[in-house]
């Protein structure tokens, strides 16, 4: 009986309903996260804020995320997964709808960090739902999809709303709207995936490898946000400024197009190959970069897009072999954990090492660190 019961739960999981709501609700719960530039800059415009304020809003908001990711190893297998959604994502609401109505810098960071934690907790929910089916690889795939068009939409329109006098308040509105549409699709994910006892929720098979392969996606994300941080100064720097954000828009949507050809693939070829393949080629087009091999803007062009598709056609496998590895899933959110100090990380290597326009040291360090995740792979 009780492994009919199993199987029953985990066919819920591996419908495509209950696939497609995991993936709308990580789009809803991270959507403040992929896209915190943006906020931070119309946060900075409308309360006039300084370098270092605008650095602790980034990092207590971020901070928020990724200590709620950390701490839902705890109860991500043992709590009700809509409640969670539910109680949290009204919190969050709150949270991001404070600053409307209190201003000032201080409101505000309180709330983001109140907000980020909340919306970690629902962002763990949907990416240990998606560990949960069967094949992984492709659930993780078509969210990081997702998530990468949305933010070459945003990039897309957000010169536009700016120039017709949208503020903070209207982002902050349309954040706590987007929590509140994961709330309503709560309802059509599981109660829980694989639900356990406390006590085996706090044991899983392997968990070396899980951490080893959770180290190898660390290093990916850190390699793919230093390139994309060294974007947008090179392009201006080097006056690519016509194409404005169709160029981002562009390079965004060939990461998308890594995404969409690592679900069809699936676990089909494994997972050393495609990896293998992802980061090859990003390491040599990087190295060509070095070299001054991208003669001119369409060189230049041409060259991100393919470390845009590697960088995302690689991260979904091994985000798929973590789930894996994890046995009973307990571990899988720490993968949203490594997603935010990816992006920090490379944030920060390309503000150590770029010098000027010359981006020499974080197209190294990203080669670097792309090769030794391969040879740890």
């Amino acid at each position: 009986m009780s492994s009919i019961l199993f199987e029953k739960k985990r066919a819920n999981v591996n419908s495509i309903n209950v696939r497609v709501a995991a993936i709308l609700i990580g789009l809803c719960t991270i959507a403040c996260f992929i896209n915190l530039p943006i906020l931070l800059g119309i946060a900075g415009n409308a309360l006039s804020l300084q370098g270092g304020q605008i650095w602790s809003l980034a990092a207590t908001f971020s901070g928020g995320i990724a200590l709620a990711t950390l701490l839902s190893v705890l109860f991500i297998r043992v709590a009700d997964w809509r409640r969670l959604i539910t109680i949290c994502g009204v919190l969050a609401i709150i949270a991001f709808l404070i600053p409307v109505f209190v201003s000032g810098f201080t409101a505000l960071m309180v709330s983001l960090g109140f907000a980020g934690f909340l919306v970690g907790v629902g962002y763990a929910v949907s990416l240990t739902c998606l560990g949960d089916t069967e094949t992984p690889t492709r659930s993780f795939a078509l969210a990081f999809a997702s998530q990468t068009v949305m933010v070459a939409l945003v990039n897309y329109q957000v010169p536009k709303l700016m120039a017709q006098g949208v503020g903070l308040e209207s982002v902050l509105m349309t954040a706590a709207g987007l929590v509140f549409v994961s709330i309503l699709l709560a309802r059509l994910i599981p109660a829980n995936g694989q639900r356990a006892s406390l006590k085996e929720a706090m044991k899983t098979q392997k968990s070396v490898w899980v951490f080893i392969a959770l180290l190898v996606l660390l290093l990916v994300l850190v390699g793919g946000s230093t390139v994309r941080g060294s974007i947008e100064p090179i392009a201006s720097k080097a006056d690519m400024s016509a194409a404005g954000g169709s160029m981002m828009v562009t390079l965004l949507m060939a990461g998308a197009l890594g995404s969409l050809m690592a679900a069809v693939l699936g676990e089909r070829y494994g997972y050393i190959k495609p990896m293998s393949v992802a980061m090859i080629v990003s390491a040599v087009v990087l190295l060509l970069g070095v070299a001054q091999k991208w003669p001119d803007q369409l060189g230049f062009v041409a060259a991100f897009c393919f470390i845009a598709w590697a960088w995302n056609f690689g991260a979904a496998f091994v985000m798929g072999l973590v789930a894996k590895l994890n046995g009973p899933g307990r571990y899988t959110p720490l993968i949203a954990t490594v997603q935010v100090l990816g992006g920090l990380g490379g944030t920060f290597a390309v503000g150590l090492l770029a010098v000027g326009n010359n981006h020499v040291g974080p197209y190294l360090l990203a080669s670097l660190i792309w090769v030794i995740a391969l040879i740890i792979f």
